[in-house]
């Protein structure tokens, strides 16, 4: 039963493959888009809205792909084993596995935001659409400075109680 427990930690990895597939299609669907574009600019240059329309969707196909990279790369170095990447991409635990993802969220909102206003259909409709996203935003940004302050203070109060102890011992001596 120990084996096979210590081994359920290698499960990740189909979610690792998973995440690496879809970065692999988001940066695939990313680059066909920026092809097209080049297209389109370079046959119809004076045709600039539509064209800021693709150049939206596929720096928004590039930002998935990143997020996805790094949730699989943070996946892989906290369940499986060590790689060797950047500081930027390594996490310790999953709270901060999930900061990355949310500050990865918030700019591909904001790409959609903006995608949203180069469509300008009805101008409630923009104003709704953006106090939705600068909601979520303001939300995950919060969960986010929350989550770190309760970290940092439960890292405190284990220093205090190490400490303490410490100073125990020593009055004892």
């Amino acid at each position: 039963m120990k084996w096979l427990i210590e081994r359920s930690r290698y499960l990740p990895i189909v979610s690792v493959l998973g995440m690496l597939t879809g970065a692999i299609a988001a940066l695939f669907l990313g680059a066909v888009k920026t092809f097209e574009l080049i297209k389109t600019v370079i046959g119809n240059y004076h045709e600039s809205e539509p064209s800021l329309y693709v150049l939206f969707e596929a720096l928004d196909c590039f930002l998935v792909a990143t997020a996805l990279i790094v949730v699989a790369v943070s996946l892989y170095e906290l369940f499986i084993s060590g790689l060797e990447v950047p500081d930027w991409m390594l996490v310790k635990d999953l709270t901060e596995l999930k900061a990355k993802f949310t500050f990865v969220i918030i700019p591909v909102m904001a790409v959609k935001f903006v995608q949203k206003i180069l469509k300008y259909e009805n101008a409630v409709d923009t104003l709704y659409y953006g106090a939705a996203i600068a909601l979520v935003a303001f939300a995950l940004t919060a969960f986010n400075f929350i989550s770190i302050k309760e970290k940092e203070a439960k890292k405190i109060e284990k220093e205090l109680e190490d400490g303490s102890e410490t100073r125990a011992e020593d009055l004892k001596k």
